[in-house]
């Protein structure tokens, strides 16, 4: 049976991107916390997914908070854009967690396409739900906020567009730099 399936990493790659430090913290005579890969945490990816878990976890915050009263009047822009938050958030979080455990994982995953083409999806569909949730929020809930200006689902929604363009962008970088670094090995 072949195992032209399996991914492998190639020698030379291993060697580039992890020369032969010692692993984790050194504290007195010991090394402590051996088993993270703490080279990652300095790279621009990692900073990266740290803020886009960041202005996610505030996009979610927002909309769980302010923004299910006014999920009726939004309307499917609402449902769309929880559902691109959730799905890209979790997504991100479940990456950062592997690489930060593991530099075989994050050596692995530079090889494949996945982390491009899930950026790149990231990208796009943060940009049309802000787009979607944006002009909903506006036809529906600014006349809302004008009569009413204690309701506070209407800021809480612009932020949450406004973040949503931010994350875009965001995650448009991170597939960029993906690219690079999978053109590369």
């Amino acid at each position: 049976m072949s195992n032209s399936h399996v991914i492998r990493i190639p020698q030379n790659s291993i060697n580039f991107r992890r020369p032969n430090t010692k692993k984790g913290i050194k504290l007195g005579f010991c090394r402590v916390c051996t088993c993270f890969n703490l080279e990652f945490m300095s790279s621009k990816s990692a900073l990266l997914k740290v803020f886009e878990i960041i202005m996610g976890s505030c996009c979610e915050m927002l909309l769980i908070r302010f923004g299910m009263s006014a999920a009726c009047d939004i309307g499917e822009a609402f449902f769309s854009f929880h559902s691109t938050v959730t799905a890209c958030l979790s997504t991100t979080l479940i990456l950062m967690v592997c690489y930060f455990l593991s530099a075989k994982t994050y050596n692995l995953m530079q090889q494949t396409i996945f982390e491009l083409v899930f950026n790149l999806f990231a990208c796009g569909t943060y940009a049309s739900a802000s787009t979607f949730i944006g002009f909903a929020s506006n036809f529906s809930l600014y006349p809302r906020f004008l009569s009413t200006s204690s309701d506070a689902a209407f800021p809480a929604i612009v932020s949450v567009y406004y973040l949503g363009a931010i994350l875009s962008i965001c995650y448009g970088m991170d597939a960029w730099i993906s690219y690079k670094i999978f053109k590369s090995t």
